[in-house]
């Protein structure tokens, strides 16, 4: 064998181990590229369906807010508000307390009751006392507002919500039926001698707090303080305005399939 053919069966032999090393670079670079995008990927792509979810749930909350508020602005007796759970955890829960003080009334006003639905991680949407939040934690942010007008005369819309409803969870759409028990006004304070004040105990007390701390940025007739025996403690101070109005509305909540 002279010398040159030698060399080209050298180049031949250097060329194959060339193309099976690029084979199996090529091929691990395509596994590890399908490794990555499952495990990366898969994983963002689960944490968007769950955002998601929650997303959809908070927007049907939106349309219970306006269901529930029927009840009490225009006392029709019943509405029902579909809401699909999709995984996540719906529950009448009894633990919130909202409690008007005023001399004036000759007796306290108190309610409580809140439909709060677990989604993904520590996220709840509850439904409270007329307000709809989403909750990650002990913060959140107060999606639609209560019904409260300040002015000459304060009305204060307290609403209660009870009845047998348990937990449901799981993919299932479920109907929640609020069914008026009780409506009308409370309380009617028309020479407001006495201040009125508004002990709060809820798992959403931060930003039931940031709510008034704002409206007492902008007027006079409210104060808050949080150093009480109730998570917040909200006063009307009587020389502020002229009259104190609380419209009382209960609902008892049901749900079905």
């Amino acid at each position: 064998m002279t010398g040159s053919d030698r060399a080209l069966t050298f180049r031949t032999a250097d060329r194959g181990v060339s193309e099976t090393v690029g084979f199996v670079l090529v091929f691990a670079l395509i596994t590890t590229t399908i490794a990555v995008t499952f495990t990366v990927g898969l994983g963002g792509l689960e944490d968007a369906q769950l955002a998601e979810r929650d997303n959809n749930v908070e927007r049907a909350f939106d349309v219970l807010h306006d269901n529930l508020n029927d009840l009490s602005r225009d006392g029709v007796p019943s509405r029902a508000t579909e809401l699909r759970l999709g995984g996540g955890e719906l529950a009448l829960e009894g633990d919130s307390e909202f409690r008007l003080n005023g001399t004036g009334f000759g007796t306290r006003v108190t309610e409580g009751g809140s439909l709060t639905y677990r989604g993904a991680g520590d996220t709840r949407i509850v439904y409270e006392n007329g307000a709809v939040f989403r909750m990650n934690g002990d913060n959140g942010v107060m999606i639609r507002e209560p019904d409260l007008l300040v002015g000459d005369t304060v009305v204060y819309s307290l609403y209660g919500l009870g009845g047998p409803a348990e937990s449901v969870s799981g993919e299932r759409t479920v109907l929640v039926v609020g069914e008026r028990t009780d409506r009308g006004v409370a309380a009617d304070d028309r020479t407001a001698a006495e201040n009125v004040t508004l002990d709060i105990n809820s798992t959403q007390a931060t930003v039931w707090e940031r709510y008034y701390r704002d409206l007492a940025a902008e007027h006079d007739q409210i104060a808050v303080t949080t150093d009480g025996s109730a998570d917040l403690t909200v006063t009307f101070v009587a020389d502020r305005y002229d009259r104190f109005v609380v419209h009382r509305t209960a609902a008892r909540v049901e749900f079905s399939d």
